[in-house]
C-alpha cells in the first residue's frame, strides 16, 4: 500500500460518495481510492478535428460525434485522451502524476494529448458538450480491458468516449484571475472581473493578514504542507495571524485525536511555544517528548485537554462508533464551524484572509502566497527561501515532489 492511500481502502469509495466529491487515484489502482483535486484548477483544452485514423494504422469502425469523426481501429490497444489547458500549470503537473498511475491499470494504454488553446482541441470540447477541465477520455473499449472494474464506477459516457471523473474545475472560457489576460473577453481583466471576486488571488487584503492551515496530525500531506510554511511563519512572525486547526474527521486512529488536542491546547495556553513543538514533533511524531524539549506545563497541558475533550467530546464519540464518519473515521468537532465554512474536506487545506488558497507546498511558493494577503507587503516578502518541496510524512531529511494529493 502506497503513503498516499492513508488506509483508505475500498471503504473510501463510500465515504467520497457521500461527501459528493469527484477523485483521483492516490494508491494502487487496483484497489482504487480517488482523492478529491478540490486543491487543482483544472484546465483541459481539446479541440479540433480528429482525423480518420487518429487512433493509428490498421482498419477499424469509424464513429462519428458532431463535427467530429475518429476511426477505431481493431487491434486492441487502449486508446485514451487527454484535453489539458497549458494555462493551467497545476492540471499540466497533476495530470502527470495521475496518468503514470493509470498505467499501472493498463499498460497497454495510448495517449493523445489536446490543449484547449488548439482549434482540435477546442473542437472536440464543444462537440462533448464539456464544462471543467482537464478530462481524461478513454474509447469503449476500456470495458474490455483487464482492471476495468476497478474504474468503472469512476466513468461517465461523454459521446463515444467514456469519461474517467477527477473533480476537475478548471473552466476554460472563465477569467482566469492572475495571468494579466481578458479571458473571457468582457473588458475586465483578472480581478477588476467580478467574477473573480471569489479567487484566493483577488482575496481582501489586511494589515495583517490571516493565515489557517488545516491538517490531519498524522497524515504525511498535511505534515508535507507543515514543513514547508513553518520556515514562512517563522520570518513573517507576529506580521501574520498563524494558526494551525485540524480536520473535523481523523483518519489515523485514537494517536491523532490526542495529538490534535495536544497541539490545540499548546496553541490556546502555550502559543509561544508551539512553532517549537511542531518543529521537534514533525521530526518523528514523538508529542511526548517534544512537550519535555519545549518546555511547555506538563500539568497544565493534561488540564486543558481534559477540559477540552470533555467540552468537544472527542473521546466519548471514539468510544461511540455510531458517530464516526460512515462508520470508518472518528470525529474531531473542535473546528467544525470553520471546516464548514470554508468547505475543507481533507489534510491540508490552506486559508488566507478567509479565502481557500491554493499554493504549492514549498516555502517560497507558500511565501508568495500569504504575502499576496498583505495590504502592504514586508520586506521579508522578498526575501527568498528555499523552492524544495518538503517530503510528506515525518523527518526533516530529503524532499518530494509538489503534489494535491491529500489526506481526505
Amino acid at each position: 500500500m502506497t503513503e498516499g492511500s492513508e488506509k483508505l481502502g475500498e471503504e473510501k469509495k463510500e465515504v467520497a460518495a457521500d461527501k459528493q466529491t469527484s477523485v483521483i487515484s492516490s494508491k494502487p489502482l487496483n484497489d482504487i481510492v480517488l482523492v478529491g483535486f478540490a486543491c487543482f484548477v483544472f484546465g483541459f483544452l481539446v479541440g479540433g478535428m480528429l482525423t480518420s485514423n487518429f487512433f493509428g494504422g490498421g482498419s477499424g469502425v469509424t464513429t462519428t460525434l458532431p463535427g467530429v469523426t475518429t476511426t477505431i481501429p481493431s487491434y486492441s490497444k487502449l486508446n485514451v485522451v487527454v484535453l489539458n489547458d497549458k494555462r493551467c500549470s497545476q492540471c499540466v503537473s497533476g495530470m502527470q502524476s495521475l496518468l503514470a498511475q493509470l498505467e499501472t491499470l493498463f499498460p497497454d494504454m495510448e495517449v493523445k494529448s489536446l490543449d484547449y488553446g488548439s482549434s482540435e482541441g477546442k473542437q472536440l470540447y464543444n462537440s462533448l458538450s464539456l464544462k471543467y477541465l482537464p478530462v481524461i477520455l478513454f474509447d469503449e473499449r476500456v470495458e474490455e480491458a483487464d482492471n476495468y472494474d476497478t474504474v468503472s464506477g469512476y466513468l461517465e459516457q461523454k459521446g463515444s468516449y467514456l469519461s474517467l471523473r477527477i473533480g476537475a474545475d478548471f473552466d476554460p472560457n472563465a477569467e482566469i484571475c492572475d495571468n494579466g489576460v481578458d479571458d473571457n473577453g468582457d473588458g475586465k481583466v483578472d480581478c477588476d472581473d467580478p467574477t473573480c471576486g471569489s479567487e484566493w488571488v483577488c482575496m481582501e487584503k489586511l494589515e495583517k493578514p490571516v493565515v489557517e492551515l488545516f491538517v490531519m496530525s498524522h497524515c504525511p500531506y498535511g505534515t508535507q504542507m507543515e514543513k514547508g510554511i513553518l520556515p514562512v511563519v517563522e520570518l513573517l512572525k507576529d506580521k501574520i495571524d498563524f494558526t494551525v486547526k485540524f480536520c473535523s474527521y481523523a483518519m489515523h486512529g485514537k494517536t491523532e485525536l490526542d495529538e490534535q488536542l495536544t497541539q490545540y491546547c499548546i496553541q490556546k495556553d502555550f502559543n509561544d511555544k508551539y512553532l517549537s513543538y511542531l518543529r521537534c514533533f514533525l521530526e518523528a511524531g514523538k508529542s511526548a517528548e517534544c512537550v519535555e524539549s519545549t518546555g511547555v506545563d506538563k500539568a497544565a497541558l493534561a488540564s486543558c485537554i481534559s477540559a477540552a475533550d470533555t467540552a468537544y467530546k472527542v473521546t466519548e464519540k471514539y468510544n461511540d462508533k455510531n458517530t464516526w464518519l460512515s462508520g470508518y473515521y472518528p470525529l474531531f468537532p473542535v473546528y467544525d464551524d470553520d471546516n464548514e465554512r470554508y468547505g475543507i474536506t481533507g489534510s491540508p487545506g490552506l486559508v488566507i484572509n478567509g479565502v481557500v488558497a491554493r499554493a504549492n507546498r514549498d516555502p517560497a511558493s507558500l511565501l508568495e502566497a500569504i504575502c499576496l494577503g498583505f495590504e502592504n507587503p514586508p520586506e521579508e516578502c522578498s526575501q527568498t527561501l528555499s523552492s524544495t518541496t518538503p517530503s510528506a510524512g515525518f523527518g526533516w531529511e530529503g524532499s518530494g515532489s509538489n503534489t494535491d494529493a491529500s489526506c481526505e
